[in-house]
């Protein structure tokens, strides 16, 4: 096959798994809108709201261990459709909630259902493209999927107004069925020609062991460190405390409070497209996340320490924190060079543990700071979201001393070496 072809039919690949992934990330951040509506409906506490929102990630990232393995035996093509099947029917289940516990079993459904679809997508890139272009690609994908963060938003809150947020549930679940079915129409698990690095299958045994292997890797730990405050510390604020923090302090409406969480969307996909390219062109992973990681703690700062912070400002920083907090792209490719081909999905998953374990542990912990305040008429004091701020200022800070002692993975450098004498494809 032609380098036309090939390209032809990575970009059908990229376009099917983005039809799932716009859906996933939608279903991650839907909360942040119509947190409001969930808590007058439902009668729902600042604690149960994070414990619901949270639930997502939990599901999502007890996951992703036996699907590290499913893919790296299975492949991409005929394990995602499965797993999709489950996100569909937690968003039917969503929308028909009548109380706590079907609003749970919806919410932990769909994490499940969505929680190989960036992995998946990861593990084609690393057969499909060279190392250099690793990031830019995930920046690629994390970038089309901001739609559903989009969609998340200011649609969402018109939706949420008008004929009410169920049918966007509704909506979303039709729409995961379709990237369902086209992923296992369309996808393939690696380009033609493409040389598998062992002869035979792996069986139950060995794929165990390979898991062992991974978690022996002695950068992980620091590497997952970093992982866990970035995309998990912004979507405790995009996906959840955003719009009832732009309510109640600054006293804005649902669409406008979505307005706002638009502007931070759209900053997201904007840094997701900006860093990998930036990535390669200055050679170094560990200090584009370092400068990132620094601006995003500051920002965090500013809210946490100015007590009557003017709604501009606070909007400014908001944004900032998300176009920076896109550095999730360069750690998740600090992450993948670790690891050589064999063990790409078992590696990738344990990066994925910590960007969606981190969502599912700060969120029902900033709900916990939050109801630790008292509300007046459902309305929480500007301190209860500065303690928050705080808090995730801290995880940022503490994440950044353990990273900045690691060496760099360069780029240029490439993949991990497989440690049986095989390397991956280039």
């Amino acid at each position: 096959m032609n380098s036309r072809n090939r390209n032809r039919q990575f970009a059908t690949i990229i376009a099917v798994i983005a039809v799932a992934y716009v859906m996933s990330q939608f279903y991650r951040t839907s909360n942040g809108v119509i947190a409001k509506h969930l808590s007058w409906e439902f009668g729902l506490s600042a604690e149960a709201l994070g414990v619901l929102t949270g639930a997502f990630f939990v599901s999502f990232a007890v996951a992703q261990i036996p699907l590290g393995m499913l893919f790296d035996r299975f492949g991409v093509r005929r394990t995602l459709p499965i797993l999709l099947t489950a996100a569909v029917a937690g968003a039917v289940i969503y929308a028909s909630a009548g109380g706590f516990a079907s609003l749970m079993a919806g919410r932990l459904m769909m994490g499940v259902g969505v929680s190989g679809v960036l992995v998946g997508a990861l593990f084609l890139f690393g057969r499909w493209v060279s190392a250099e272009r690793y990031a830019t690609w995930i920046g690629r994908m994390i970038a089309l999927g901001g739609i559903g963060v989009l969609l998340s938003t200011s649609p969402l809150g018109l939706i949420a107004e008008t004929i009410g947020w169920r049918y966007a549930f509704f909506g979303a679940g039709a729409i995961t069925a379709l990237g369902a079915l086209l992923i296992y129409l369309l996808a393939r698990d690696a380009p033609p020609g493409y040389i598998a690095k062992s002869s035979a299958p792996e069986g139950l045994g060995e794929s165990v062991k390979g898991v062992f292997e991974v978690l022996k890797t002695k950068r992980l730990p620091r590497v997952m460190a970093m992982a866990f405050a970035s995309y998990p510390v912004l979507t405790s604020i995009l996906g959840l405390w955003g719009g009832p923090y732009l309510i109640d302090v600054h006293g804005l409406d649902i669409i406008s409070s979505g307005n706002v969480l638009l502007l931070m969307a759209v900053a997201l996909i904007a840094g997701n497209i900006v860093f990998g390219p930036v990535e390669r062109i200055l050679n170094t992973r560990k200090w584009l996340v370092v400068g990132c990681a620094a601006t995003v703690l500051v920002s965090f700062a500013l809210l946490a320490l100015i007590p009557q912070l003017p709604l501009a400002a606070a909007v400014a920083l908001v944004v900032l924190i998300s176009f920076f907090s896109a550095y999730n792209i360069v750690i998740t490719g600090h992450g993948r060079s670790l690891f050589p081909d064999r063990l790409a999905g078992r590696g990738m998953a344990m990066m994925a543990i910590a960007l969606m374990g981190g969502p599912a542990v700060l969120q029902p912990a900033t709900g916990l700071i939050m109801g630790a305040f008292p509300t007046v008429d459902g309305v929480a004091p500007n301190e209860a979201y500065r303690a928050v701020f705080a808090c995730l200022a801290g995880v940022v800070l503490l994440a950044l001393l353990l990273y900045l002692r690691l060496p760099d993975a360069r780029p240029s450098e490439g993949f991990a070496k497989d440690l049986r004498g095989s390397a991956p494809m280039p």
